[in-house]
């Protein structure tokens, strides 16, 4: 190992360690504890049969690898079902391929913590990366998503590939490859996830800002939009398929309405009217758009265009009418991006750490990288103003795209990986804001007081444990579906607990009762 003085803010230079420690033991660290954690849920009933999201994304992957599309505009992104007909092209069974997207998605969680590595490196010294891997590879909320059968860790992947081919791109800003693999990268985890969408724009909005001969801008702006190109074949694949235009899938609009709707949350979808216990298992935000759309003018079910321009219309409507209530549920929905509490997302993260023996030790956690992110922030705001400023730019896309829908545990990924690698940069070098005068020391020590105070507090119901009655709930189902009568019957009866009157808590019940008495069970 080759030995390095330290710089003047107390890094060590990039030399100091090789660099395949500085990835290598951080993408190590980041794949033995998913595929620990993964051992264990393995053997669990979620771990076994796929529920909710997960069904959809295996559904869809199906039909892309048979050839059975239906003649209709994606509801959900298809990127992450892509990846998974993929995999079936490589030979993954059917039955396979739900353990196999899991495996799959620990190591995408093993890419990302090198990823994250590489650009705390790239801003920080060899000590940051380090530091930041390894928070990012022992980050408990991104291995909890890593193992199941989301679209979450892909695009969050594709995002930090993206985001250090930008850092590569504004330190050489007049090479136009960079600019071209922040554009497409980008472009692509908007395919997997559109919440990237906002994202994407940063990559030609700063190449045009350069300071370079307009001929070259000329050239980094173009290379920048290359991504565009991810988007038309998009589009083309979707028009082929179901004769719509663009390529963005059609359920943002109802959800962009859900989310900010008269006595909205702002936190998390709640459904609103009563259906079908088969429609509401499928997927009961779908199944809503299309009932309250076709109740509230009368038009067609089939009529998707008319149905997103309707939700549109109803957002546009509310925020014009009504600005302060809107401006006050923003201001709620950012309190909550803000704070500890992983917000529900089909499942409450808080309550399945509780059941992982590989996650509930774990200490890590938002707040504690939120504040130490602050740290790092202004330490790179110090020593390197313009990335800073393009990482405040690239994180303020992230969040806005969050706050205008829901600020969902699994929405606000991309924030904590951006805070993981502040971190290090914060923690590599504790010692940092030592030479700084005293207004700088005060407001940075004010600003990790504050991030501390949102992100600890607990106003207005952010840490609402209501939803924990979903989660026995669909824990019970997914237990009864694999035939452990006796674990569903214990779920089934713990939501019943919690709200007694619960329809599918009542059926499972039931089911998982008759099934254990079929037996001779008492």
């Amino acid at each position: 190992m080759s030995s390095s003085a330290p710089s003047q803010d107390g890094s060590l230079a990039p030399r100091a360690f090789p660099p395949g420690i500085v990835v290598g033991l951080p993408a190590a660290v980041a794949l033995f504890y998913a595929l620990g954690h993964l051992n264990w849920y393995l053997g669990t009933p979620l771990g076994r049969v796929p529920v909710l999201d997960e069904r959809e994304n295996l559904d869809l992957a199906a039909a892309i690898f048979g050839g059975t599309l239906p003649a209709e505009p994606f509801y959900r992104a298809p990127g992450y079902a892509l990846l998974l007909a993929g995999l079936r092209a490589f030979g993954v069974t059917a039955a396979g391929l739900f353990p196999a997207a899991l495996a799959a998605g620990a190591a995408l969680h093993a890419a990302g913590a090198a990823l994250a590595a590489l650009l705390a490196r790239r801003w920080f010294g060899c000590v940051s990366a380090l530091v930041a891997g390894l928070a990012f590879a022992l980050h408990p909320v991104l291995v909890y998503f890593a193992t199941q059968a989301l679209d979450s860790t892909l695009s969050l992947t594709l995002f930090l590939a993206g985001l250090n081919a930008f850092a590569a791109a504004l330190a050489t800003p007049e090479r136009a490859r960079p600019w071209a693999g922040a554009g497409v990268l980008w472009a692509a985890a908007a395919l997997v996830r559109p919440n990237y969408l906002l994202v994407w724009f940063a990559a030609p909005l700063f190449a045009a800002a350069q300071r370079v001969p307009p001929r070259v801008r000329g050239r980094i702006v173009a290379a920048a939009l290359a991504g565009a190109l991810l988007f038309a074949a998009q589009a083309a694949w979707q028009r082929s398929i179901g004769g719509g235009a663009g390529f963005l899938p059609w359920q943002g609009a109802y959800n962009l309405w859900a989310a900010n709707r008269p006595g909205a949350n702002g936190r998390y979808y709640t459904q609103r009217v009563s259906l079908p216990p088969e429609l509401a298992r499928a997927n009961p935000a779908r199944a809503e758009s299309v009932l309250l759309f076709v109740q509230e003018t009368g038009g067609a079910a089939s009529d998707i265009p008319s149905m997103n321009a309707h939700w549109r219309g109803r957002f546009v409507a509310e925020v014009s009418a009504h600005p302060l209530r809107w401006a006050a549920l923003m201001a709620r929905k950012t309190y909550a991006l803000l704070n500890n509490w992983e917000q529900y997302n089909n499942t409450t993260y808080a309550f399945h750490k509780a059941l992982s023996p590989w996650l509930r030790w774990n200490p890590i956690c938002w707040g504690v990288l939120l504040m130490a992110g602050v740290a790092g922030a202004f330490r790179l705001a110090y020593g390197r103003a313009r990335e800073a400023a393009a990482l405040a730019a690239v994180s303020a896309a992230c969040a806005l795209s969050v706050l205008l829908f829901f600020v969902s545990a699994r929405f606000r990924l991309p924030l904590a990986a951006v805070c993981t690698v502040l971190a290090g940069g914060a923690l590599g070098s504790p010692g940092f804001w030592r030479g700084w005068p005293p207004r700088r020391r005060a407001a940075l020590a004010a600003a990790v007081a504050l991030a501390g105070l949102l992100a600890f507090s607990s106003l207005g119901g952010v840490d609402d444990r209501s939803t924990f009655v979903q989660d026995h709930v669909l824990l019970a189902r997914a237990a009864f579906t694999v035939g452990d009568d006796a674990t569903a019957l214990r779920e089934a009866r713990e939501a019943l607990k919690l709200q007694p009157w619960h329809p599918d808590a009542r059926a499972i019940e039931a089911a998982a009762d008759a099934e254990i008495r079929g037996r001779g069970g008492p």
